[in-house]
């Protein structure tokens, strides 16, 4: 059995405060510490903390915790109601599903890549149904340097996530 599979169960009220305190404090830097620093809030770090949660809890968490912040970015941003949501939900379920090893840079490139398209697909579908025209401007830098340095930076957090909702 596969170190993915063979999770011990979850202890669900750490799991949904650990969720819910880590996607508050993403949202709150990805728009608020970020933009004040001279950085661009196109750095999707709630993306991030989606793909996060969903390689160290599972795919149904991953998905929950995905709803949850792209619902928290549809009724906080300017887009459409919904788009953040779904994009959200089949991002951590997707993430769940990485397959990952010991080793603490294992699946940095898979997940980084995934959080750069969510990401990229969230501005450009919003953009497409305002009726706007998609551009890729200065935006797509900044996405691809905060999904790659984000992943970086939190997935090898994953075993440390693990063992705080158990």
């Amino acid at each position: 059995m596969s170190a993915v599979t063979a999770r011990a169960p979850v202890h669900l009220p750490r799991a949904i405060a650990l969720c819910g305190g880590s996607i508050v404090v993403a949202f709150l830097v990805q728009t608020a510490v970020l933009p004040a620093l001279g950085a661009s809030a196109a750095i999707p770090l709630v993306f991030s903390t989606v793909v996060l949660l969903g390689v160290a809890l599972g795919s149904r968490t991953g998905a929950v915790c995905g709803f949850l912040a792209g619902l928290l970015l549809d009724l906080t941003g300017v887009g459409v109601l919904g788009v953040g949501a779904l994009l959200g939900t089949l991002l951590g379920a997707a993430a769940g599903r990485l397959r990952v090893d010991r080793w603490w840079l294992s699946g940095v490139p898979t997940a980084a890549v995934m959080t750069m398209l969510a990401a990229l697909a969230y501005g450009g579908i919003n953009a497409a149904l305002a009726g706007l025209p998609v551009s890729l401007g200065r935006s797509p830098w900044w996405v691809v340097l905060g999904g790659l340095v984000g992943m970086m930076a939190l997935l090898p957090l994953r075993g440390v996530l693990r063992e705080a909702v158990r």
